[in-house]
């Protein structure tokens, strides 16, 4: 026990100290991850516009990150200039000739922000500005082989690189069709053009009687046909006509027979009853029928006069059944009558009388 008491404090210490030790490597792993303790290589460059730019923006080179934006601000002059840094692991890249680069994507899935190092031998002094690959001066060291910029093989770069050969061929396809209709082009499109006007005008000299081709020809012979024709449709619109006044004659007697079919006292009597017998039987059968229909009437009259005593004297035969059945219901519970109603005797089928009484 008095070990222990000896040396808690030396184990406490020793404790504290391998904490302090722990974090100390905690926060060196930290800052080697986060950069803290690397030096960066601070540069500049300018472009016209902000777009696509911001800060923290990776700085690439082959797809590795080697740098990225600190700043983007404006200048007095309307340029966008921005300050990057190159990572000292990287900075041995930083040659004379090298270039940086905005690749903006067409379809909005991203920006980079390249750098492209040159071929030469010395190192860009710290805060140098670098110049893009965009403006004369970048085009003019990619000309004289300073600086080397790989091709960029991405879909969308192959789709525009061919849109432009096809817009190319859609231009000459147009000066073609141009110089055809205008007459002044070559080739099959103006040749087949020549020939159309050619032929448009062997058709207008046939139309009025100037030409003398084959066309021409061809309507004369068409004018004959078309005269003989006319002489055909004299005769048969003739036909016609006499057709026509023959229906027209039919169409007249048949409003004239409606006319008579529409009169209720002239034709339709003539064709059911033509001697009259017809409807008077059937005039003196209503008249029947109607005296019928007033006695009936005239009935029906006194038996509503009488329904009142009807129903009196119903009213007094139920009285009278009622108190016939209350005589009924006293003697049978008269004790005077012992033996009571003598029960009635059940008749064979096979006797002689329908029902045998005793009394």
């Amino acid at each position: 026990m008095k070990f222990k008491l000896r040396y808690a404090d030396q184990i406490v210490g020793a404790f504290t100290i391998l904490a302090f030790v722990a974090l100390i490597a905690v926060i060196f792993l930290l800052g080697s991850k986060q950069r803290w303790f690397s030096r960066d290589y601070r540069f500049t460059a300018l472009f016209d516009t902000a777009t696509g730019l911001g800060n923290g923006m990776p700085l690439q080179y082959k797809g590795f990150t080697i740098g990225k934006i600190k700043t983007v601000a404006l200048t007095d002059d309307d340029k966008v200039n921005i300050e990057f840094v190159i990572f000292d692991t990287y900075y041995s890249r930083a040659k004379e000739g090298s270039l940086v680069e905005l690749i903006v994507n067409p379809i909005g899935l991203g920006n980079q922000f390249l750098f492209h190092p040159g071929n030469g031998t010395a190192l860009i002094a710290e805060g140098s500005r670098i110049p893009r690959a965009d403006t004369p001066e970048g085009k003019d060291m990619i000309a004289q082989g300073l600086v080397s910029v790989p091709k960029r093989d991405d879909t969308i770069t192959n789709l525009i690189a061919q849109i432009n050969p096809l817009l190319t061929n859609i231009n000459d396809t147009l000066s073609q069709v141009s110089g055809a209709f205008s007459g002044s082009g070559k080739g099959p499109l103006a040749d087949t053009m020549r020939g159309v006007g050619k032929t448009l005008t062997e058709v207008s000299g046939a139309l009025d009687g100037t030409g003398s081709g084959p066309l021409a020809r061809t309507l004369g012979d068409v004018s004959s046909i078309t005269g003989q024709v006319d002489t055909s449709l004299a005769v048969i619109l003739g036909g016609v006509e006499e057709i026509t006044a023959t229906v027209n004659q039919i169409t007249s007697n048949l409003e004239q027979l409606s006319s008579k079919l529409t009169d209720p006292a002239n034709l339709v009597p003539t064709l059911i009853d033509a001697d009259g017998t017809l409807f008077a039987s059937i005039e003196a059968s209503f008249n029947s029928v109607q005296g019928t229909l007033a006695n009936v009437e005239s009935s029906s009259l006194i038996l509503k006069s009488q329904v009142p005593q009807i129903a009196r004297l119903i009213e007094d035969l139920r009285l009278a059944l009622v108190k016939g059945q209350d005589v009924l219901e006293a003697l049978k519970n008269n004790p005077i009558l012992k033996n009571g109603v003598p029960e009635r005797i059940k008749t064979d089928s096979s006797g002689t009388n329908s029902r045998n009484i005793e009394f």
